[in-house]
């Protein structure tokens, strides 16, 4: 798993921000730079944070879909 979060990493954009964020906790944690929860604990707030990216995403492209139905919808 750690691999793919390196392969991930080499990439670009939020999700490889993401990866690289991972492979540097995973890394403190192997270093006993961190404990277990603490690791655990950094790694969940990880994963919500890409829950509530998507989220969000989601969120600004219904928006902007709902607003264009709307503004399309008035014309005469």
């Amino acid at each position: 798993m750690l691999g793919h979060l390196y392969q991930l990493a080499q990439g670009q954009g939020p999700v490889a921000e993401r990866a690289a964020f991972a492979v540097q906790i995973t890394e403190q944690h192997q270093a006993g730079e961190i404990t277990d929860s603490e690791y655990q604990e950094l790694m969940l707030d990880l994963s919500r944070l890409e829950e509530t990216q998507v989220a969000a995403n989601e969120l600004e492209a219904r928006t902007i879909l709902l607003t264009a139905i709307w503004a399309l919808a008035q014309l005469r």
